[in-house]
């Protein structure tokens, strides 16, 4: 016959254990997820309209041409001085007025930096370790940064990745005095309504895209005029 004493000496050990794991237990994860700078809101925006078809001059909430998903994420965020505040509504607006402020580089981008091809043909929003999401032929993508086939312009220095969502307390990550930036010397523009696609050997499921673009060369190297990705071209 078990003594009852020793029953309630074995189960304080058991209670204690139970305690000390709980305490253990890691954050959920809607914890661990929520933005904490401005270029993590805007990207997860973003982010939120991936699969969304690309339309000329739409600007969303259902459907975006390239420059309508950047200024939507920041206007949504609360960043809309970021894109002009109304100013703009073009990539190459916004390419020339970053530019003409000596924010445009080919170098050290940040989250929620721009991210400009073509000569300001197409304009995208820069999310980390090379890739970029933007709203190409088959919609709202991410994609890396020279998989597209419009040449690689310039980063446009946002500062976002630096800046804390009002109310958040602490450092952003990574926050740093950012030093000037080289700028980018103008380049040639092509009039013309134009649109970005991945290049070929990128993506199989978007080659079959009917609205892709006629890419400079097979090679993908994104040599040619800016007119080789004018809309209604098809890959050959």
């Amino acid at each position: 016959m078990h003594s009852p004493l020793l029953g309630a000496r074995a189960f304080i050990p058991v209670v204690f254990a139970g305690i000390l794991l709980l305490g253990l237990a890691p954050a959920t994860p809607a914890a661990a997820s929520e933005p904490r700078t401005e270029a993590q809101q805007i990207i997860q925006i973003a982010k939120n309209q991936l699969g969304d078809p690309w339309r000329l001059g739409a600007t969303g909430p259902s459907a975006f041409d390239c420059s309508g998903l950047v200024i939507y994420a920041f206007t949504k965020a609360g960043d809309s001085a970021a894109v002009g505040s109304g100013r703009f509504r073009t990539a190459r607006e916004l390419y020339r007025w970053y530019q003409g402020r000596g924010l445009a580089s080919r170098t050290n981008p940040k989250p929620g930096d721009l991210v400009v091809w073509g000569s300001g043909t197409h304009i995208g929003i820069y999310i980390g370790n090379g890739k970029a999401i933007s709203t190409l032929s088959s919609g709202v993508t991410i994609h890396d940064v020279h998989a597209v086939s419009a040449p690689f312009t310039a980063y446009l220095h946002t500062r976002m990745s630096t800046r804390l969502i009002s109310g958040t307390t602490g450092s952003a990550p990574g926050a740093t005095v950012t030093p000037p930036v080289a700028a980018v010397a103008p380049s040639p523009v092509v009039a013309g309504t134009t649109l970005a696609s991945i290049k070929p050997g990128s993506s199989p499921a978007v080659l079959a895209d009917p609205l892709l673009i006629r890419p400079a060369d097979r090679s993908g190297s994104g040599s040619g005029s800016v007119s080789d990705w004018t809309v209604g071209a098809s890959v050959r």
